[in-house]
């Protein structure tokens, strides 16, 4: 046994946990708000016992040993100290480890550790301690908590998740009533919401078993196939009413077009060409009405157009149609004809390098949003899901962000609370920022969380920011007051929960309910520290209960003592949220859209960074173009590489695999004259052309046609069954080896080159590992 305390119970350094304390004035005998130099005194009198001595009496008195002190003191100045707190703590681990000690306590030299920050910040302080964390390897950290720099103590903290630490907090005052931030989440049950907001129906059927009617008809929907709801029967909550809806092709591509832009697919050319040629075709009555009978014509006139399968460049025709509509008028359907901004989005979305675009959500066009929500009010799936016991999402978001920030006292020498307001404008300003990388406009939904003592502060706080925000962008209101007391962070959690969940949300767009925001932003700043800590946990798990993402910023001071609010990362993701986001990664790229894990992978922290890589490098080796400098053979091998990997993957599959199977092949590695020779060359791809042109995803318009003049004798056909998967597997196959024997026409043998299928199930399993937790 090593020993740390007079009279205390120890374990094995090995064993015990790290005393982790941030040092401050109180350490050094001055007064809290101190701005003068004051002399140092480090043993204080036993009426006024300094933090650090609290916590090692308190460890004592519950009979709690430790492995070591790592004491965090900064290399700048500041504050009333005319020398750096990385001095003080020199001489402060000089006393620990002398003979005589520091207030009966010694320890030995090599367990006494001193971090230096450069300054008092989340942002300088996590690199420095998790490389001090890695090299001294504690099985546990005990992070002391009321005293010190918060920002420190919550670096130590951030710096222990990305170690992989357990790290409990210690309040310096009450020594006994440690805690963890992960005991105060709780992610079970989570997943659901994860799956339901971002709608990955098939991943549903599997973890929702008595439901999976319901999300298997859904998950068709999705791909526009309308051919299981054909054949499907009433179940309970679906009657044949509803089931019928699911048989009609136009909302079902509408459903296909609204789902797949939520969750930040690349829209195929066909699928956008439909939504938007039916969405012009077929107004309502109300719609066509508001339009002059030249202005009918005209929209009339592009949606002939666009519905000629032999007509191509559709953004020109629509471009042409804008300038013949003058003044645009205000009906939805024509807004989207005069909108440049959906132009453009309809111009990007339309090529086929859509699949490359770097993912990551975007401000959409505002009249694709004003479709989105008429199309909404009338979807079946809000009902749906309450039939089965919970609520869904809007499908494109709210556009809302939250906000939490604590409010603590203010200093005398600022008496207008000069700092208090430059930190507001910061964080409405930060939230603005974050606003804008959202789907559609929203609010801010800021909550100050406030002790008895700060009510008035806070409430000056929530009037001034309505002040200053925008008109509309704003939804303010002070939460309080909450304890202070340092063993009440679960009861500070808890309340703090439970404010967040008072409004009820109803699936679609126009929710005042928090759960529906589209991200969850928590500011680290003043405040009392279990306020703060609470208020961290309930961030976590509003981001988990609400299925958005979560990031974290700082308030501090620059050098010429301005309010500036930093980033402080994503590292709380690793608390909860990255097993969610690398499951959902994990299905998706078992349906080969790459795109969606890599922008769901973008989300987390750090540890999901090795993932996020190897899903980039997937994605290219999949849908990448030919590089300028690839020989004739290369494009060959790795024709035939995605052509295996895809009959490895959709073998059962036999619409996704041959649609995939075209889309991977042209232009990106070979144009349009020479798929057009290769297809003629071998029957296999000619076969799987086919197929693709006659799967849900392709040639929706001529099937849409069809359906709005069914012949009378007939009525409407019914949709295509899928080919048998041995079909699909055998022209896949058969593909691959004609592109083998191209490249090495002399070996005149199949050489199976399993890479890309090794890189696949290798970032299946990575991101399963990853997303264990979330079972």
């Amino acid at each position: 046994m090593t020993s740390t305390s007079t009279g205390a119970r120890t374990d094995p350094p090995g064993t015990a946990p790290l005393l982790i304390h941030p040092i401050g004035g109180g350490d050094l005998g001055w007064e809290p708000m101190a701005t003068s130099p004051a002399p140092v005194d480090f043993h204080g009198t036993p009426g006024r016992r300094r933090p650090l001595r609290k916590v090692l009496e308190g460890l004592a008195e519950t009979g709690t040993g430790v492995s070591g002190l790592l004491i965090i003191a900064t290399t700048n100045v500041h504050g009333p100290s005319p020398r750096p707190f990385a001095e003080h703590a020199e001489r402060m681990k000089e006393l620990l480890c002398s003979a005589e000690g520091l207030w009966g306590r010694t320890f030995p030299e090599s367990r006494v550790h001193i971090a230096r920050i450069a300054a008092p910040t989340v942002r300088d302080g996590v690199e420095p301690l998790k490389a001090m964390l890695t090299a001294i390897r504690p099985a546990e950290c005990l992070v002391t908590s009321g005293s010190g720099s918060y920002a420190l103590g919550a670096g130590a903290v951030l710096a222990g998740i990305e170690s992989g630490v357990p790290v409990t907090f210690l309040p310096v005052d009450e020594p006994s009533a440690a805690y963890r931030l992960r005991d105060l989440i709780d992610p079970s049950d989570t997943l659901h919401n994860w799956l339901l907001r971002h709608r990955f129906w098939d991943e549903l059927v599997t973890v929702d078993p008595d439901n999976a009617d319901i999300w298997r008809l859904l998950a068709a929907r999705q791909r526009a196939d309308i051919g299981l709801a054909e054949t499907a029967t009433p179940v309970p909550g679906l009657d044949q009413g509803k089931l019928d809806k699911l048989t009609e092709l136009w909302p079902t591509v509408q459903a296909a077009f609204f789902e797949r832009l939520a969750r930040g697919e690349a829209i195929d050319h066909s699928l956008l060409r439909t939504w938007f040629t039916q969405r012009i075709g077929r107004p309502s009555k109300k719609e066509a009405a508001a339009l002059s009978a030249s202005a009918n014509r005209v929209i009339e006139h592009l949606a002939e157009r666009l519905s000629d399968p032999e007509r191509h460049g559709g953004a020109v025709h629509i471009k042409e149609a804008r300038r013949r509509l003058s003044p645009v008028p205000r009906a939805r359907h024509a807004q989207l004809v005069g909108d440049a901004e959906f132009i453009a989005f309809y111009e990007a979305s339309a090529s086929h390098g859509a699949h490359l675009t770097p993912p990551g959500t975007r401000r959409l066009p505002g009249s694709l949003l004003d479709n989105a929500d008429q199309w909404e009010s009338g979807d079946i799936v809000p009902k749906l899901v309450e039939q089965r016991g919970r609520t869904a999402w809007p499908v494109l978001g709210t556009g809302d962000v939250l906000v939490m920030m604590c409010v603590g006292k203010g200093t005398r020498d600022d008496p207008s609370d000069g700092a208090g307001h430059a930190a507001v404008r910061e964080v409405i300003n930060w939230a603005s920022r974050r606003r804008g990388a959202l789907a559609r406009p929203g609010r801010t939904r800021l909550r100050l969380l406030a002790s008895a003592e700060t009510m008035d502060r806070a409430r000056s706080w929530e009037t001034l920011a309505r002040a200053t925000a925008p008109a509309g962008s704003l939804d303010a209101d002070v939460i309080g007051p909450l304890s202070t007391e340092p063993g009440d962070a679960a009861e500070i959690n808890a309340a703090l929960l439970g404010e967040l969940g008072k409004a009820r949300p109803n699936g679609r767009y126009g929710s005042t309910s928090l759960r529906d925001v589209d991200e969850v932003l928590l500011v680290i700043n003043s405040g009392k520290p279990v306020t703060l800590n609470g208020m961290v946990a309930a961030g976590v798990q509003w981001s988990l209960n609400a299925a958005c993402p979560l990031r974290v910023a700082e308030l501090g001071r620059d050098r010429s003592l301005r309010t500036v609010i930093n980033e402080a990362g994503l590292t709380l993701c690793r608390l909860g949220m990255d097993a969610r986001l690398a499951r959902l990664a994990s299905s998706a790229v078992r349906r080969l859209d790459t795109r969606t894990a890599r922008q769901l992978l973008a989300n987390g922290s750090r540890a999901l960074s090795g993932a996020r890589e190897a899903a980039d490098r997937f994605h290219h080796d999949l849908y990448g173009p030919a590089d300028t400098t690839m020989t004739r053979g290369a494009r060959y091998a790795l024709a035939r590489a995605r052509l295996e990997l895809i009959a490895h993957v959709l073998a059962d599959e036999p619409w996704p695999a041959c649609y995939a199977a075209v889309e991977v092949l042209r232009p990106g590695l070979f144009d349009w004259e020479e798929w057009k020779a290769l297809r003629a060359e071998f029957p296999a791809l000619g076969a799987l052309n086919n197929q693709r042109n006659a799967s849900p995803y392709a040639h929706l318009l001529d099937r849409s046609r069809h359906e709005r003049r069914p012949s009378p004798a007939r009525g409407r056909r019914p949709s295509k069954t899928p080919p048998a998967p041995k079909m699909i597997l055998d022209a896949l196959r058969a593909s691959a080896e004609s592109f083998h024997r191209l490249g090495a026409p002399d070996t005149g043998q199949s050489i199976a080159d399993p890479e890309l299928v090794a890189r696949y199930t290798q970032l299946r399993e990575q991101l399963e590992a990853l997303g264990e937790e979330a079972r």
